[in-house]
């Protein structure tokens, strides 16, 4: 059999600080976004009024009486040398996880750094090595430090470009050593659905939030690139890339209008990685803007940065995929579900062509190292009469994704990394809850962070660890 998968591949998964560390006021850790994030049963992200939030419910959530599940995560803050040894366990070579800001920089505006935080990330990456674990880090992921919201109103505040960047220079400088892939910015392109979690502002109810998302996305491009040439100044073999979540489309119909539809969609979803591997704003965004009222604030010096810094790789998330109409009334793109997939519990497609063909249209595109930093499917799973979780569903997803990408990889596309999300259960992002469980190894906690926190490896665990065994040769 033949096998197009490079034996230096990176196989692993991926978490998030805020999602699994918990011990969010141990150590001088500082309040961060995720942590005034509450819980509700069975609620939608559409529902919770959190990750574009106002005035309003912002007080409300910051003030209320909740549980916030996101302050105790799973205990990876100080179970970390479990987690890894199960992880070792089934055999995977590299882990992409996030610094936590509030850690290093508790208000974000500090002087000096925090030297407890910076002394946790030492130990982390140092067993890492131990258990020969790669740690693939992203700098910024949905945890920004509260104070900089109520301050400087987030990333729409230019100050802030120099905070991140100081927070990032000392955090690539003290652990170089252990890594070598650094993202900048998780999910980039998200900043419309996460105005809060993603750009820490708040929407003021005053026709302007639109304006100031995109004010605050150029301020983390800036950012972004200014990481790169002070990375590069660190230490020239660094690699500094960018990551989107998968948002391409296909037509809802053949219908004229939909294909164009689907056409305009799509091109403002490459716009971010067109900027940051690109080095300058297209023409087509330049137009967006102006037939949308919005101003970017932008110097030449920005631009310069901009083109100068261009990043070296990139990372894409991928779940789902969605088609796109034209509506009726507006003309604009509107997203519909295709009626051909199947969905899980929480209305998620499964489509692992979609990941063939995301993945080999950026590479056509871009012709830069890619990675899958994030790719799997949330089930809410089971602990057997036998005391084990059989949960073929998500073997069935994985297997079918990683074929998708060993096709990409046939047709020429450089991917050298493959993390799933999450190789071990964690609080959801969206929901805060725990029962929408993606990972490989059971972790048992529930909604209301109850339960033994016992490490149950799932089926999926086993028929991981043969993957990563063969190289990725056992995938059809």
């Amino acid at each position: 059999m033949n096998n197009n998968i490079k034996d230096n591949f990176l196989w692993g998964g991926a978490i998030a600080a805020n999602q699994a560390e918990g011990d969010f006021n141990t150590g001088g850790k500082g309040i961060s976004t995720a942590d005034i994030q509450p819980y509700f049963a069975n609620a939608k992200p559409t529902d919770l009024h959190f990750n574009n939030i106002d005035q309003q419910h912002y007080e409300q959530y910051k003030n209320g009486d909740y549980y916030y599940p996101k302050r105790n995560g799973v205990h990876f803050y100080e179970r970390y040398t479990e987690y890894i040894d199960k992880l070792s366990e089934m055999h995977i070579n590299t882990l992409r996880l996030s610094i936590a800001w509030t850690r290093i920089f508790p208000n974000g505006d500090e002087s000096e750094p925090n030297q407890s935080g910076l002394k946790f990330y030492d130990r982390l990456f140092a067993y890492m090595k131990k258990k020969n674990i790669e740690p693939i880090v992203t700098i910024f992921h949905y945890e920004m430090p509260l104070h900089l919201v109520e301050k400087y109103s987030g990333w729409k505040n230019k100050q802030i470009i120099n905070l991140f960047v100081k927070y990032s220079e000392i955090i690539i400088k003290r652990y170089q050593k252990y890594v070598s892939y650094w993202i900048v910015m998780n999910q980039i392109n998200l900043f419309d659905r996460e105005g809060f979690a993603s750009l820490g502002i708040i929407d003021k109810h005053d026709g302007n939030y639109l304006q100031d998302q995109y004010q605050a996305l150029h301020h983390q491009f800036v950012a972004s690139a200014l990481v790169k040439a002070k990375a590069k100044l660190i230490n020239p073999q660094l690699k500094i890339g960018l990551m989107l979540a998968d948002n391409l489309v296909t037509p809802f119909s053949c219908k004229p209008d939909d294909v164009e539809a689907a056409f305009n969609y799509n091109r403002m979803q490459y716009f971010f990685s067109d900027v940051l591997l690109r080095g300058y704003y297209p023409a087509y965004a330049l137009k967006f803007f102006s037939d949308n009222q919005i101003h970017i604030e932008m110097t030449n010096q920005d631009k310069k940065i901009l083109k100068d810094n261009p990043a070296d790789f990139l990372a894409v998330s991928y779940y789902w995929s969605h088609t796109v109409k034209a509506n009726e009334k507006s003309g604009q793109p509107e997203l519909v579900d295709n009626p051909y997939l199947k969905e899980n519990a929480w209305g998620w497609s499964i489509n692992a062509n979609g990941l063939y063909i995301c993945m080999s249209s950026y590479w056509d595109r871009y012709g830069v190292p890619m990675m899958i930093a994030e790719n799997g499917l949330g089930f809410n799973d089971v602990i057997e009469s036998d005391g084990k979780i059989h949960d073929n569903y998500r073997i069935a997803y994985h297997r079918e994704h990683l074929a998708a990408m060993k096709q990409a990889i046939a047709n020429g596309a450089n991917i050298f990394a493959y993390c799933s999300w999450a190789p071990f259960d964690i609080i959801s992002a969206g929901t805060a809850e725990m029962k929408k469980r993606y990972g490989f190894i059971y972790v048992d906690y529930d909604d209301e962070g109850n339960g033994s926190g016992q490490l149950i490896p799932k089926d999926s665990f086993y028929w991981y660890k043969d993957v990563i065994d063969s190289n990725g040769l056992m995938i059809d």
